[in-house]
């Protein structure tokens, strides 16, 4: 269904939230009830239609153009993460400011993302905005064994946002030089989340709704994942917008490797450690078996018209934009991340890859030619681009053509902007079973990565010196960054295994050449000091403040 459903919504703690209606055709004069909506086939897939919708074109009002929902907190989570930076400054005339996720990438230069600021608000008004178009399909449809799948639905899609709240709110040590009060202050709250918000959750008690543990969160998490995989055991989604027990599986395993980044705990009943790289390794080759999904090939890849827009047969769930979901020319992925919007910001600010990360990717890997060579040489770059040799002269060393507008046009944004973004591609499972098998035997993961190499760069083999243990991880993890460059992953692999950014020394733009101490302390989020006044448990259980903590250029 086309219609945008719009929930009526107030803020307070997590989030309290009113009761929302569906304006139908029935009943005379009036709104429709939860229960002549449950009893409302299409009144019902209009419901779980409203959670992939919310998620493309919720609105915060935050001021900024990457204010477009999930797609927007993508772009931040790779700011955040270092990986993905505009390089438009590297050319002479080129300015690196019209890349419009300015706070979450100069977050040394910039307190824009500390709790009292509004723009800390993308991540956490967003996600629990999420939450709320799936808690009123929950509350709508109940235990109603006829409505299973919609349950189902509803339960991947919450315990996806919930698991990447826990990541990104999951206050991990990290080190914070200019910060002297920094470490006491997330000693303070270890091992806190966020809060818990349900479809049956009352006003009374989100009023006082304290973070869950990292236990309880994930508790959570998994009693929705276990559920969502026995209501969709004989589900297939009309399309991938909506998840499949294969991206069931997918999240399981996404869950499964954070938990094993914890090998000191002894939680009651969920896994950690070893345990849980193992149950990772498990779900994603779940996943992967009954995706029947395939890896992308270099031609689906490369092409200028239908690279990385267009839903294909390795993505296993996906974000699918239509004319009715384009807002308009700025608010949208395309006018960010694609070179070809020259109505847009890809265009001008260039979204690009660290030089260092570009330099080790091995000749003959294809997918180094998803980006600007550093002699700038048009002819080795025409065939993945949609610009003219014209419109070339003026795009940097590094810059990316990964993603692609509809069709690669470059200047009617209602077409341009009509475009499909991965949520889950099979690749993602193949490196994630590589690296959990990674920390408990060597062997068997370096045979992994091998075989999934071989589909980028012929002939690969682990290197020598990334045999086994860190290194070994180290390597897989280079190669996941190179294959999800772009699609807002590789922050919460970063912070799980405690990786230093590293871009003092590259190309990075002035204002995030730095290199930190293992994690950075900004992966830690703060919860929006606006929400915490409304649910006050949260005014003394806040992650500290992140920013201005390294010295830059």
């Amino acid at each position: 269904m086309n219609r945008i459903f719009k929930n009526t919504f107030v803020v307070a703690g997590a989030v309290l939230f009113l009761t929302g209606c569906i304006e139908e055709t029935f009943p005379e004069g009036g709104y429709a009830t939860s229960d002549q909506i449950a009893e409302s086939p299409i009144a019902t897939e209009g419901m779980v239609a409203s959670i992939p919708t919310i998620m493309i074109t919720n609105y915060l009002d935050l001021g900024e153009h990457i204010d477009f929902g999930y797609p927007g907190i993508l772009g931040a989570n790779d700011r955040l993460a270092g990986d993905v930076f505009p390089v438009s400054g590297n050319l002479e005339g080129g300015n690196q400011y019209t890349d419009r996720w300015q706070p979450w990438l100069y977050p040394c230069s910039m307190d824009y993302i500390n709790a009292s600021y509004g723009f800390s608000a993308l991540h956490y008004m967003n996600y629990y905005q999420f939450i709320k178009a799936a808690n009123d399909v929950l509350g709508t449809v109940g235990d109603d064994e006829s409505l299973k799948q919609t349950r189902g639905v509803a339960k991947a899609f919450r315990a996806l946002f919930y698991l990447d709240l826990v990541r990104h709110y999951d206050p991990l040590p990290a080190k914070a030089p200019l910060l002297t009060n920094y470490e006491s202050e997330r000693a303070a709250v270890d091992g806190l989340t966020v809060p818990r918000v349900t479809e049956s959750s009352t006003l009374d008690q989100l009023r006082e709704n304290p973070r869950m543990t990292r236990e309880e969160a994930f508790e959570f998490i998994f009693s929705d994942l276990d559920d969502a995989e026995a209501c969709l055991a004989d589900y297939s989604p009309a399309q991938k917008n909506l998840p499949s027990l294969a991206v069931v599986y997918g999240l399981k395993a996404r869950a499964y490797l954070w938990l094993g980044g914890f090998d000191n705990l002894n939680y009651e009943n969920v896994p950690t450690g070893t345990e849980a790289y193992k149950l990772a390794a498990e779900y994603a080759r779940k996943a992967i078996d009954a995706s029947g999904c395939t890896i992308m090939t270099s031609a689906q890849w490369l092409d200028p018209t239908t690279g990385f827009n267009t839903v294909n047969a390795a993505w296993m769930w996906a974000m699918i934009q239509s004319t009715d979901t384009v807002l308009n020319n700025l608010l949208s992925w395309s006018a960010h991340m694609s070179l070809d919007a020259m109505y847009g910001y890809g265009y001008l600010a260039q979204p690009g890859i660290p030089s260092n990360l570009y330099e080790r990717i091995a000749e003959n890997d294809f997918r180094r030619l998803s980006f600007v060579s550093p002699d700038r040489d048009w002819n080795a770059f025409a065939p993945y681009t949609n610009l003219t040799e014209e419109e070339f002269a003026t795009v940097a060393p590094y810059a990316s053509a990964k993603f692609h507008t509809n069709s690669g046009e470059k200047s009617d944004y209602s077409v341009a902007n009509v475009t499909s973004i991965p949520l889950m591609r099979v690749e993602e499972m193949y490196l994630t079973e590589a690296e959990a098998t990674a920390h408990y035997d060597a062997g068997t993961a370096k045979t992994l990565l091998e075989n999934f190499m071989s589909n980028r760069a012929p002939g690969y083999t682990v290197p020598a010196a990334a045999s086994d243990g860190d290194d070994l991880v180290d390597e897989i993890l280079f190669q996941k960054r190179i294959e999800l460059w772009g699609e807002g992953l590789i922050l919460f692999d970063l912070k799980r295994l405690n990786v230093s950014i590293q871009n003092s020394s590259n190309n990075a733009p002035s204002g995030a050449r730095l290199d930190t101490e293992g994690r950075a302390p900004w992966w830690n989020q703060t919860i929006p000091i606006s929400i915490a006044q409304r649910n006050p448990v949260l005014l003394t259980t806040n992650n500290p403040d992140p920013c201005m903590s390294y010295n830059v250029e």
